[in-house]
């Protein structure tokens, strides 16, 4: 009763106007203000989402994911054949696609969206990805606990810890903020000197390994790894270029000529900021992940790798159709529980901009109405949007359980 009670009077007060201490019942205008509010749904900017570098490039590398996908299902009897070589061409091609959208759809409930999306992802990459190259490696626990530390800061003093890391002084102090530090330095040592030539052998020497894997790849036929080397080397390309060309990093040029260095403003500069501040949230549950993951990894019966192994399998097949599989329900919880705490987030974003520069978040929205602007019966509204977001994931997790105790 201590939940429900508390959920019904929300929902009531969501369909009442509450101001001065007086109500009056409104029905569902709290509502049309909420999805006809500029600041919380703005589509105006959809027409930019064809036209951004996000969404062509998203689009060639889905292309080139697909068509790799298709020559290697050819080649083993099946349609498409996702893969070590197409399957990070084809999530990252996608990835990209859903940026561009949502880069151009503005608004507190797309915000809301593009965390779920974006941290929801990565985080699950990120921790399965340390999960398995850590698995069974030297120092593995010492790697793991290290990961897992920032489970046991609080969003606030994550939030803190971060806003300090992206700090921007003026172009002319010296920069405290480690983001803007090396910027600026990368700026400084792209214009000349031995850092360049360091950063021109890194790169050269990246770009030429993998231009060699991928040689090798052509020679043995296979199609995947040629794919993944080519699509791993084209930002290295990119970053080559732009050290022998314009430079790298926080570097300027004046009307007049003289140069000095530019920081940039990653809390204020709209709409990526907002990925700024969910790279906090990633830090964070990056370490939850990956121990549920581990654990999961560990649980997969050595005689169904043995048994991938004495059929020819290699490494990247029995990990994307073995391993993968059996831990396909731990994934399922990872995700929904990431989900649901995403959701509600508010924390983060409370404390490095309060909702400015573009950055608001469902919860913080839910906040400001109700005790900033004491709306009550807006702020309720918002509370009882969010409270409806949730509860498809919530009910996905509970039939799970059911299942499991069954």
């Amino acid at each position: 009763m201590s939940l429900v009670i508390p959920t019904i009077r929300t929902i009531y007060l969501s369909f009442l106007h509450v101001s001065n201490r007086s109500t009056e019942l409104i029905g569902l205008e709290n509502y049309g203000d909420l999805f006809t509010d500029k600041g919380i749904v703005d589509l105006t900017g959809w027409t930019g989402i064809f036209g951004s570098k996000m969404f062509i490039f998203g689009i060639i590398l889905l292309v080139i994911g697909l068509v790799v996908a298709r020559v290697v299902g050819q080649k083993t009897g099946h349609a498409m054949s996702v893969g070590g070589g197409s399957g990070p061409a084809i999530a990252l091609g996608g990835f990209l696609l859903v940026f561009a959208i949502l880069a151009n759809l503005r608004g507190t409930i797309f915000n809301n969206i593009w965390w779920v999306f974006t941290v929801t992802l990565v985080a699950t990459a990120l921790g399965l990805a340390i999960a398995v190259l850590a698995d069974r490696a030297r120092f593995e626990s010492v790697a793991k606990s290290i990961i897992f530390l920032p489970m046991a800061i609080s969003f606030v003093g994550a939030a803190i810890i971060w806003r300090f890391m992206y700090i921007a002084r003026p172009p002319g102090d010296e920069q405290t903020g480690v983001m803007n530090a090396l910027w600026v330095w990368l700026g400084q040592a792209s214009r000349g000197g031995a850092a360049k030539i360091v950063l021109f052998v890194i790169l050269v020497l990246l770009i030429a390994g993998l231009l060699y894997m991928a040689w090798r790849a052509y020679r043995a036929n296979a199609i995947g790894l040629l794919a993944g080397s080519l699509v791993t080397a084209l930002p290295l390309i990119w970053f080559l270029w732009r050290l022998l060309g314009p430079g790298i990093g926080g570097i300027a040029v004046a009307s007049d000529g003289t140069v000095g260095p530019d920081t940039v403003l990653f809390l204020q500069q709209s709409p990526f900021n907002n990925v700024w501040l969910m790279v906090v949230l990633i830090w964070i549950q990056t370490g939850f992940a990956m121990v549920i993951f581990s654990a999961a990894i560990k649980g997969v019966p050595a005689e169904l790798l043995e048994a991938a192994t004495v059929d020819g399998a290699t490494e990247s097949q029995t990990f994307w159709r073995v391993v993968i599989p059996q831990i396909a329900t731990t994934i399922g919880v990872v995700v929904t529980t990431l989900i649901v705490l995403v959701m509600k987030v508010f924390d983060i974003v409370k404390v490095m901009t309060n909702g400015n520069f573009d950055t608001q978040v469902l919860a913080n929205e839910m906040w400001q109405k109700s005790f900033t602007e004491f709306d009550f019966g807006l702020g309720s509204a918002v509370a009882v949007v969010l409270f409806i977001s949730v509860l498809p994931v919530m009910y996905i997790n509970i039939r799970r359980m059911q299942r499991t105790a069954a």
